[in-house]
């Protein structure tokens, strides 16, 4: 079946993206149409029984809703998030601004007994992290906190879940690194946001694999990080957009970072730094991207690794076009 699939684009002049291998693209007249696929077999079988029709503006896809104007599309899943309040009983409750207390920091707890309530944590937290992943990248930092703790939660955590949700409550139709402030394992956390036409398209907020010895190493694991992305989507940008310039820029507020990723030296500060970490320098020498240097208290990538006050999480949101009424 995917094979048929593959066959019709190519018959129809699509050619199939190399870079993203569920990506089909056709240029013609400096015009590029782009089919993502989803479900191989459904589309199939509608192509070889029934056709494509033309729906005009799409308004659901997979679940979640599309409100389309001339100038912008804004993708939410607001059913989606009215269905998991509803289900817990938080419909209605009384929300709150952010989705995290100001500065606090999850542990295991090892010494406090797990929470022994019929709160379904581990079911939350799942649904949650499916609306993180997909349309809400303001809740990624949080439930990437809360995920660590989803064999053996505590009262702590379970608290906190409840507070996000009374974040949700709130925000229904809302559509950088730090070092060792883990406490649990003194590892930092990655966190970045990409952004095309002002509307952001890839986020991350994860732990990072290894244990950094300075402020400035996490971040430049992170810089490494964010250019793997970036490579990724330049790639599939240069095949669907052949006759454009595609420049990556990529914004970091460390200063020691940004001397090591574009100035690299041997150091006994920096030579035992991973072997892979360095792939930061190597896109940078070949000018595959460009960093520079952004402030900190305008850096939108802080939404993705601290819990922030409400003021400052929104303002940082809204720089990349996320919220309720962008």
């Amino acid at each position: 079946m995917p094979g048929l699939l593959s066959k019709w684009y190519t018959a129809n002049g699509f050619q199939r993206s190399l870079a993203e291998p569920c990506l089909y693209y056709q240029t013609e007249n400096d015009k590029t149409v782009s089919v993502l696929h989803y479900k191989t077999e459904l589309f199939a079988e509608l192509i070889k029984s029934y056709g494509i029709k033309d729906q005009w503006l799409l308004s659901q896809h997979l679940g979640a809703e599309v409100d389309q104007t001339e100038n912008r599309i804004k993708i939410k899943q607001s059913k989606y998030a009215k269905e998991i309040l509803t289900k817990v009983g938080y419909l209605n409750t009384h929300a709150v601004g952010n989705s995290m207390e100001v500065n606090a920091h999850l542990t295991p707890s090892d010494g406090e007994n797990p929470e022994n309530t019929e709160f379904p944590y581990r079911e939350v937290v799942g649904m949650l992290l499916y609306l993180a992943t997909t349309t809400r990248p303001d809740l990624a930092y949080v439930l990437g906190q809360l995920s660590r703790f989803v064999a053996r939660p505590t009262c702590k955590h379970v608290g906190t879940v409840k507070r996000l949700l009374r974040c949700l409550a709130g925000t229904q139709d809302y559509g950088i690194t730090d070092w060792a402030i883990d406490l649990e394992a003194r590892k930092g956390t990655t966190g970045f946001v990409f952004t095309l036409s002002n509307g952001a398209i890839a986020w991350m907020s994860r732990r990072q694999s290894i244990v950094a010895l300075s402020t400035a190493e996490a971040e430049y694991g992170a810089a490494c990080e964010a250019t793997i992305e970036a490579i990724v989507g330049k790639n599939i940008l240069y095949e669907i957009l052949p006759h454009h310039t595609i420049i990556l820029k990529i914004g970091i507020d460390s200063q020691a970072a940004y001397v090591m990723a574009t100035n690299p030296t041997y150091s006994r500060r920096t030579r035992h730094i991973e072997l892979r970490w360095h792939y930061v320098d190597e896109q940078v020498e070949r000018g595959a991207v460009k960093l520079h240097k952004v402030k900190g208290e305008v850096n939108p990538a802080d939404a993705f690794m601290n819990a922030l006050d409400k003021k400052r999480h929104k303002g940082l949101l809204r720089l990349v076009e996320v919220g309720d009424s962008v």
